[in-house]
């Protein structure tokens, strides 16, 4: 067997973040008494895509991030109401309690994860906030699945960056980087990192968006358990 140990990103690849996205802000915006509707989901959606790809190459940080998104969808959607900051922070928080409340697997990530366990060392590599992360592996019960979660918002250093990458393999036991495979939905984050972290690496892209051969990415699946024929 090549390989003895995965790292393994959490959105979008074990969890269905657009599902998870969608009820934490429809959940936080009725507790603020805002209307949610499926436009104002979208804008959300985009807006807080395009700040996470800041936030990956450091043009904000995450307190930033937590914010701006809030602030921006206000203007943009909410025009005629106070926007205030402390009405921003309030949401982003309440944001973030309740986005640790959903725990909603992509069809065939369970089953996937528990085929997987038996024969690689499971690691979650996470871009995502501490408590979210925990309460989500927690309520989905997946900790029987993976050995360690390694959460930037703990660790002080986000994907791609080598810093990132470097803290998680001092702290594995496996040593041998070719025997590590990285798998995840991004290229920016979990395919730059793991490929300038000189491991090899798996798009999750079921939609068949990413083409091989390509610069970042050594497999491409189209499912989980697909990684058992790697």
């Amino acid at each position: 067997m090549k390989y003895t140990t995965l790292l393994m990103d959490a959105d979008d690849t074990i969890f269905d973040f657009p599902k998870c996205e969608h009820e934490a802000l429809k959940n936080a915006l009725t507790d603020y008494g805002y209307e949610f509707t499926e436009e104002v989901n979208e804008c959300f959606s985009r807006i807080n895509a395009a700040l996470w790809k800041k936030f990956e190459i450091g043009q904000i940080t995450r307190a930033e991030l937590r914010v701006r998104r809030f602030r921006e969808m206000l203007e943009q959607c909410f025009s005629e109401l106070g926007k205030g900051e402390e009405e921003c922070e309030a949401l982003a928080g309440q944001y973030v309690k309740r986005l640790g409340e959903q725990a909603v697997l992509i069809d065939g990530a369970r089953e996937a994860l528990e085929k997987l366990s038996k024969r690689f060392e499971i690691y979650i590599i996470t871009n995502g906030l501490k408590p979210v992360q925990e309460s989500r592996f927690a309520i989905a019960e997946l900790w029987r699945y993976v050995r360690k979660e390694y959460i930037s918002d703990a660790m002080g250093v986000q994907k791609p960056s080598a810093e990132y990458f470097r803290m998680v393999l001092d702290d594995i036991p496996e040593k041998d980087t070719k025997r590590i495979l990285v798998v995840g939905d991004s290229l920016t984050s979990d395919m730059k990192g793991g490929r300038n972290a000189g491991l090899d690496t798996c798009i999750y892209d079921p939609k068949g968006k990413i083409s091989l051969p390509h610069e970042l990415c050594d497999y491409r699946i189209g499912n989980l358990v697909e990684l058992l024929e790697l």
